[in-house]
């Protein structure tokens, strides 16, 4: 679809943020297969004879423009039908997951290849009937707004739209399927007086509701992961975890296609005379197709299904870390998420969507931003060595080199930055802690790996061993691409660097490497680095794998646990393989005996962070991979 007849739209010229437009037009049909070619920013619901025909807008960027193309042929009847597409517009909300970028629609219906109906200056629009625009209530930092939807709000006159003659974007073709949009998963009344809704496990989906409530009364819909105090927990710190519909005195029901909720209970605040006559979410998914498994026993096999949930619940547009407080995409989490994913599903069109999109990221210093597509000023510069070891485990598992081809400068130009801050063959350290600067120092969750310990002047060694890490990987990649004079140089850098890391913060009176080269703190991730780096070997990497099953460093998260359990396996696949399986075992039977119907970012739960700690997270699906890898030889 090549748009040529369609033109850049929107309601006026500009936008205050957090505003919906609709946007009308009529189609004639007699026969044939039809379909329709639709882009925005930064989101959209499309609705044929008042039906929803599709929904959800691919993150992008205004340089990496992407529109889907609907197959409508099923919705269409006989003689005129009636097009509405609303779009909501963020505008600069700070998210990490939506680029800052001008308000606009395009689109275009066609017939048997043949342009029927197009965007343009007569499209007919206005503010969007029932949505509130300009609200700005945030949910999260991280998702950006909620909403408030108004059963009695009457939309405004119709005038033709506005045409943005500055916009010229290229446009692309989705390249990954679209969501399915499932059946209704209503949610149980378990709390009549508090009015609190069991949905039974994780989901991640719509809001439906159909309820009765005087004109102009709010209902206000909190969503969570678990209870607390007896009720839904709906504000966290500066977090809001509602959103909101007004009365119009009549039964009414409603759908909202926009914000993807992820969560097990809703609750409901209301005056006594509102009255819910159902509630629950339309959960939406990337369709997959699973690859088959027979566990061991029966844990695993329960285990291993909660981890393939975990996956599908932060599968959407891209890699998602949690359905319910941020839907953002991290380099490192996505990397952890293609690989277990690769396991679990067939294909890699996912995985290479997802690594495009963290490619399309522009940054002056070369890195990526914290989160794709973001117009945030904040860099973990530790993931953009991730990104890099995502980029070979993909060439490498999908034989596709076409990506890597097309970003190699990116590549290139990320190891230059960390190259340019060699001193002695040791990177200097970046910012520090979260909110110290653009750059944070993060490598994990556990004690002194978030940037806290950092100080000035002080070298690290995950970053030595992670630099050189993605080294090497560069250097494989090199190898595939045939670039080998690159490749050699690539690798003898990382030789480089594992030697002055080796000099710096070996403790051999202690058998292991200390993270900041004064003897004061030793981590079971900076350890597994270590060998996999290629920096300790042979008999050293004999010492530190039995530490790793020992208790004497600072244990790794379960997000990191993956490092560990690869230190292991690359050491000593045969010894360590019984070791690992039973880790896995009793970490995983832990959450899934408290319920967990998704595993969790870090084995505290909810109460990590301040409370804040989520129950669905993609990083946490591990088992999935090792399962497999361990007792299938994957």
């Amino acid at each position: 679809m090549n748009f040529k007849r369609s033109e850049w739209i929107w309601i006026s010229d500009g936008s205050a943020g957090d505003e919906y437009g609709e946007f009308f037009d009529a189609l004639d049909y007699a026969t044939g297969d039809a379909v329709i070619g639709i882009s925005c920013e930064s989101n959209y619901a499309l609705y044929i004879n008042g039906e929803l025909a599709g929904f959800g807008q691919y993150a992008d960027f205004p340089w990496y423009k992407v529109y889907d193309e609907i197959e409508i042929t099923g919705y269409l009847r006989q003689g005129k039908n009636e097009l509405r597409i609303v779009v909501w517009h963020y505008g600069g909300d700070g998210s990490f997951v939506s680029y800052a970028a001008e308000p606009c629609l395009i689109y275009e219906a066609q017939i048997d290849g043949k342009p029927v109906v197009c965007s343009s200056g007569k499209t007919l629009c206005r503010r969007a009937e029932g949505y509130v625009s300009n609200l700005k209530k945030r949910i999260t930092r991280q998702i950006g707004y909620s909403f408030r939807y108004d059963m009695g709000r009457r939309g405004g006159t119709l005038r033709p739209a506005f045409v943005n003659n500055a916009i010229n974007y290229s446009l692309f073709q989705r390249p990954i399927k679209r969501l399915t949009l499932e059946n209704l998963k209503s949610g149980k009344l378990i709390d009549q007086e508090k009015r609190i809704y069991d949905l039974g496990n994780e989901c991640a989906g719509f809001l439906y509701i159909r309820f009765k409530a005087t004109v102009g009364q709010l209902v206000t819909i909190s969503y969570g992961e678990h209870i607390a105090d007896g009720e839904v927990r709906r504000r966290i710190g500066s977090r809001d975890f509602s959103v909101e519909v007004i009365g119009s005195g009549n039964t009414e029901e409603y759908l909202n296609p926009f914000r993807r909720l992820g969560c097990r209970y809703l609750q409901v605040e209301a005056d006594e005379n509102a009255v819910v006559e159902e509630i629950g979410l339309r959960e939406t998914f990337y369709p997959v197709t699973e690859k088959p498994y027979k566990a061991d026993n029966e844990l695993r096999r329960r285990i291993y299904g909660i981890a393939v949930r975990t996956l599908r619940l932060c599968m959407h547009e891209h890699y998602e870390d949690t359905p319910w407080r941020e839907q953002a995409l991290y380099a490192l989490d996505g990397r952890n998420q293609m690989l277990f994913g690769s396991a679990a599903f067939e294909g890699y069109e996912f995985q290479r969507a997802s690594l495009k999109l963290l490619s399309e990221g522009k940054r002056d210093d070369g890195l990526l931003t914290i989160c794709s597509p973001s117009s945030v000023d904040i860099v973990i510069p530790s993931f953009s060595l991730w990104y890099i070891v995502a980029m070979r485990e993909y060439a490498g598992y999908s034989g596709d080199l076409s990506l890597a081809a097309e970003y190699f400068n990116k590549l290139t130009a990320i190891l230059k930055f960390f190259t340019d801050r060699e001193e002695e063959c040791l990177v200097r350290k970046f910012g520090g802690p979260l909110g110290s600067g653009i750059y944070w120092d993060f490598y994990e969750w556990s004690e002194g790996l978030s940037g806290e310990r950092l100080k000035d002047g002080l070298n690290d060694a995950p970053l030595q061993f992670l630099y050189s890490l993605a080294l090497n990987n560069m250097s494989d990649l090199c190898k595939l691409l045939g670039k080998t004079e690159q490749a050699s140089r690539y690798a003898e850098q990382a030789a480089g660097i594992n030697a002055a890391a080796n000099a710096r913060f070996w403790r051999r009176e202690r058998g292991l490497y200390d993270t900041f080269g004064d003897g004061t703190h030793y981590s079971e991730l900076v350890n597994a680095l270590a060998v996999l780096s290629g920096a300790a070997v042979s008999e050293r990497a004999d010492k530190i794998c039995a530490a790793l099953t020992s208790d004497r460093m600072i244990k790794s998260t379960i997000s990191m646990k993956c490092f560990t359990y690869d230190a292991l396996i690359k050491t000593d696949k045969k010894k360590y393989r019984e070791y690992i399986l039973q880790d896995i075992d009793a970490r995983y039977k832990l959450m899934s005996d408290a319920g967990a119907t998704s595993f969790w970012e870090t084995e505290k739960g909810e109460k990590a962070f301040d409370n804040a700690g989520s129950l669905c997270h993609g990083w946490s699906a591990a088992p999935v991979y090792y399962y497999r890898l361990l007792s299938e030889g994957v």
